[in-house]
Parts: structure tokens; sequence; C-alpha cells
């Protein structure tokens, strides 16, 4: 079996990030793809797949008109039980081209958080070492409905669906887990397309106050769950 994870890149300033750290630091290599510009290849040639977020909305296909050739690649891989990690956008456009609805929400869901897992998500190898909840980054604007056949595995009060799980190896999260300081600063100074409300920018504000006592956690929990993804793929033996 190829040994090589394929990612997928939405966006330039949203590499791979803490992700790459860890998979260096293992001997894992990986191939980035930019989904924008080049041609996805067959994914049957790696042993997994990583889906990256991005300032794009999965329903504005006339602006992304490459998501329409994205979402059959998506269902080839569940159907050939891949092992798939969608982050934030990556998460969307996995439940969108399984059927569920992705949509705009009502706020703006931006800074560290922890969310709670379900019963399943208990159960789930994705999160074998947590408890009740583990800390994340969350940075959207939409939200999704699960696809037939989907399971919640964590959720929150600001937005219900926050990771779920669809076929065997096919994991979508509505949040960060790649994100590194330098990464953040980059989002913080990013020129924006509208004007945020007095509710983002507050959100902003704690951010920029917060961030330095938060990472820890966040980058130690971010690790047990990447390296539960890495085992179930058959990557990592420890």
């Amino acid at each position: 079996m190829a040994k090589q994870i394929l990612v997928l890149q939405h966006a330039q300033e949203d590499p791979i990030g803490f992700l790459g750290e860890i998979l260096e630091e293992y001997g894992i290599s990986f191939e980035p793809v930019l989904v924008e510009t080049e041609t996805l290849p067959d994914p049957t040639a790696y042993a997994a797949v990583i889906a990256l977020g991005g300032t794009q909305h999965v329903y504005d296909r006339e602006r992304h008109p490459y998501f329409a050739t994205e979402a059959p690649f998506l269902r080839h891989l569940v159907e050939q039980d891949i092992p798939y990690l969608g982050i934030c956008l990556g998460s969307q456009l996995l439940a969108d081209a399984l059927g569920g609805h992705v949509r705009r929400h009502h706020t703006a869901e931006i800074g560290f958080y922890d969310v709670e897992l379900t019963p399943e998500g208990r159960a789930d190898p994705l999160f074998a070492g947590f408890a009740d909840a583990c800390t994340v980054f969350h940075w959207h604007e939409d939200v999704f409905e699960l696809p037939a056949g989907a399971v919640l595995l964590a959720t929150s009060p600001a937005a219900r669906n926050q990771a779920f799980r669809i076929g065997k190896h096919a994991y979508g999260l509505q949040f960060h887990i790649e994100i590194t300081p330098e990464m953040l600063q980059l989002w913080l100074q990013a020129p924006v397309q509208r004007p945020r409300s007095a509710q983002e920018i507050a959100l902003l504000e704690r951010l920029q106050r917060e961030q330095r006592e938060k990472f820890p956690i966040f980058h130690r929990h971010s690790r047990i769950l990447f390296k539960n993804f890495l085992k179930s793929s058959n990557l990592l033996q420890e």
C-alpha cells in the first residue's frame, strides 16, 4: 500500500501547518495539491487524504467551479474506504458531496473552544484518549447538515455538527487542527471582503489576548487526534 498522504489545499494561507510538522516527525511523506489550479490525482495511489480549509463557500459554485470536480472525487474516496480527514471547508465539502446541505450560519464561530464528544465519538478511534471533550480552533461562517448514514462524533452549542464519520474511514471536522501561531497571525492580519460585525471584532480581540494561553492545550489535543487518524490509516504503529 502507498505510504504517501495526499493533501488537498484550498487556499495558500491555509497549508498543512502543524500536521505537516507531525508527519515530518514520523517520517510520513505527503504531497500537497492546490485544488484550484492542479489536477486531482488518483486517490487509490495514496494511503490517506487530508483536505484543508479555505475562505470559499461550498455553495458558491460559480466562483469556485473546481468544487464540481472535487465532489465525485470525495464520493470515490468513501466508496473505496480510503482514509479521509476533512478540516473545516474539507468537512463541508465531504458533507455536500454526500448529500448534506451546507449553508451560511447565523454567526461566525471564531476562536479556541471545546467540542463535546457524543457517545459515538467517545467510542470512535479518532477520539481515543479523550474523555468527554477536546480543545479545537474554529474559524468558519458556514455549517452543514449530516449526510445520510453519517455518525455524529462531536458537537457544540454554537454549531451542532462539529465532527462526523461516514463509511469506515472518512471523517469531517468543522474545526481546525492544523494552525500554528504564525498561521493565526496571518489570518488575523488578512484583509476582509466585508465589514466585520461588532461580535466578530470582539471575538478577534479576545483571540489576540488568549492565544498564548490556548495554543499549548490546542496543539496537545490536535496531536492526539491526528495521531489517532494516522494509526487508523495504518500509517503509524505506536
